[in-house]
């Protein structure tokens, strides 16, 4: 019989992780319906975006805007609530561990609603981190739980959770980065350059501790391509010559960018998955990270600014994960 899914998405990284997903139930013949919180404002959410990645348009935008985490996670159960109300799906799928990743749990919850958590199992084990209590929380009340990697699971049978609602079935964003490479022929640049992207409130709110890291960057061998927000670009007071700062990019031109840049700098979590993938030695500047794996491939772990250094690339020769082959999602799709 076919079923309602409600997707639940707030942000860039969100959609191109369920894409593939919405994709395979499309073809089994369950109807799924795009519940758009609206939490981040993305600059380059266009149309081609959409088409690109074959996602369809939300269903619903809700509005949410930005916030507090109080604010965000509180209007997101109330607006995602109204909605679940009307339409009673079967399931609703939530996606990595945003605010509203953490909204549309708990209003489906409450609403006695099954939830399916796609990467689940994510541990930084750094409870300061927002993200961090979203994840965990979402675990504990999701009926199935779809793990990106076998460090994930792991972190789950520690918390002590029944292994039958467990699954290990790999990356969805991974699934759509195989679509997408053959959109890239050829690199946009012809230059040698690396490329930085920057987004933590630790690093880009501080106006001092932002010029602290533009300065090491500011020092490296290549130039460095800088795709910048405005609140990054409101907080630069400082005039840097080897840094190239330019328009956010659409998806398929950022994993051009990535994958013909000679190394990467970022504080984001999905970059880490993708330059592993490509084999593009990485620098994340946080102090945590809950994509564990990845620090066995590319990606090194950078709690102090002043280890920024094209030193501390890894090596890439190393074999791509098996569970990264592109079939995340039909995995999902058999289990449920």
């Amino acid at each position: 019989m076919n079923k309602i899914y409600v997707h639940i998405l707030a942000a860039r990284p969100n959609f191109i992780k369920a894409a593939p997903v919405i994709e395979e139930l499309s073809k089994e013949g369950h109807k799924n319906i795009i519940i758009h919180t609206n939490q981040h404002y993305d600059y380059k959410m266009s149309k081609v975006f959409f088409q690109e990645l074959n996602i369809p348009e939300p269903n619903y935008h809700l509005g949410i805007k930005s916030g507090t985490h109080g604010e965000q996670t509180g209007k997101g159960i109330i607006e995602i609530e109204k909605v679940l109300q009307e339409i009673k799906p079967d399931y609703v799928i939530v996606y990595g561990d945003v605010n509203s990743t953490l909204s549309g749990a708990l209003a489906a919850v409450k609403l006695n609603i099954p939830i399916y958590h796609v990467e689940s199992g994510c541990r930084s084990y750094d409870k300061s981190m927002a993200e961090e209590i979203n994840r965990v929380l979402v675990d504990h009340i999701s009926s199935k739980l779809f793990c990106s990697s076998q460090y994930a699971y792991d972190n789950l049978i520690k918390e002590g959770f029944n292994p039958s609602t467990l699954s290990v079935v790999g990356n969805t964003a991974i699934d759509t980065l195989h679509k997408v490479l053959k959109y890239i022929k050829k690199p946009i640049r012809q230059i040698d350059y690396y490329l930085c992207t920057l987004h933590r409130p630790f690093n880009v709110d501080d106006k001092n501790q932002l010029h602290h890291i533009l300065s090491k960057l500011e020092q490296l061998d290549k130039k460095v391509i800088i795709p910048a927000h405005p609140r990054l670009k409101n907080n630069i007071n400082h005039t840097y010559t080897n840094i190239e700062f330019i328009e956010p990019l659409g998806y398929i031109d950022f994993i051009n960018h990535l994958k013909y840049s000679k190394g990467a700098i970022s504080d984001s979590g999905g970059i880490q998955c993708e330059a592993s993938f490509l084999k593009i030695p990485l620098l994340t500047i946080r102090p945590s990270t809950e994509h564990l794996a990845t620090l066995n491939l590319s990606n090194t772990l950078i709690k102090d600014i002043n280890d920024i250094s094209v030193n501390n690339f890894k090596d890439t020769n190393y074999d791509i994960p098996l569970i990264w082959d592109g079939n995340a999602s039909k995995r999902i799709i058999e289990n449920i």
